[in-house]
């Protein structure tokens, strides 16, 4: 059923229930954009009544609400708001694209953001906080994006270990000890790889933080701490995956910035200290 006709069709709402879907029938243009703070703030109504109204609709959150909005949007319209998987079209010149492509990673951010929780946020920097090793295991291109965050905590003083090939990681996770903690990025966590890690990271009782998405069946396995991608486009079927590098980012700039944030005075004087060593003409 179309989510139009899905709102219209809904009974025993409150006052307050009332009032957002009527906002959201009327702007449907601007909701698809709006964070839970946004869309209480223009539709004058509690964050606790969007996701009443988000439960009645039968969703998982506001990011399955704005999609669902989008694809009724698209029905009735001869150019989509916006194709993730497919976000230029041959005809489009430069500034179409480069302007196509800005929406997709607002839209990536905002959908990751909207679907990770901040209570667990916030114990994944203590989880990193309290490691007196971590370990990054990745694959393919989402490597250079861990070596990226392993950069950033060795500014300021915390050492990242990122193994790389499949023997590697093996290794590193047999190695592993309760003092680890095991960052483990899959999107779909189908490779046997993965899970034999995870495997040996549990037998060795590591801690583990585990970024994926939504779907994943790795959502079924017990972990510390958990992080998950935004899941806006199709894994597969795309021009390339804009989206999911954006969230990974993303998520691997929260984890620094929420362990930062946590001794932020003595971060911030070492990582400038460091910086003058190297830079001793600069100043």
């Amino acid at each position: 059923m179309s989510l139009f006709l899905k709102l219209r069709s809904l009974d025993s709402l409150t006052a307050s229930e009332q009032t957002l879907v009527d906002y959201i029938l009327e702007t449907p243009d601007e909701v698809i954009h709006f964070s839970p703070q946004e869309l209480a703030e223009h539709s004058y109504v509690s964050i606790s009544t969007i996701y009443r109204l988000i439960n009645k609709l039968e969703f998982d959150g506001l990011n399955d609400l704005k999609l669902a909005l989008v694809n009724d949007l698209n029905e009735h319209r001869t150019t989509p708001i916006i194709d993730i998987d497919y976000p230029i079209s041959a005809e489009d010149n430069l500034y179409a694209m480069t302007t196509k492509l800005k929406t997709v990673y607002e839209q990536t951010v905002q959908s990751t953001s909207d679907t990770n929780n901040f209570d667990q946020m916030a114990a994944n920097s203590k989880l990193l906080r309290n490691a007196k090793y971590i370990d990054v295991y990745a694959s393919s291109a989402n490597i250079y994006f861990a070596q990226n965050f392993q950069f950033q905590m060795q500014e300021i003083g915390k050492r990242i270990h990122v193994p790389i090939d499949d023997y590697t990681q093996n290794l590193t996770a047999a190695n592993s000890t309760p003092d680890h903690l095991a960052i483990v990025v899959s999107y779909e966590g189908r490779g046997s790889s993965v899970k034999k890690i995870l495997a040996t990271l549990k037998k060795n009782e590591s801690k583990v933080l585990l970024i994926t998405s939504k779907n994943s069946p790795l959502l079924t396995t017990k972990v510390d701490g958990l992080f998950l991608f935004s899941s806006l486009e199709n894994h597969y079927n795309k021009i390339s995956s804009f989206s999911t590098r954006m969230s990974l980012m993303y998520i691997f700039d929260c984890l620094y910035l929420g362990f930062f944030n946590q001794d932020y005075e003595r971060n911030l004087a070492y990582k400038l200290a460091n910086y003058q060593k190297m830079n001793p003409n600069l100043l």
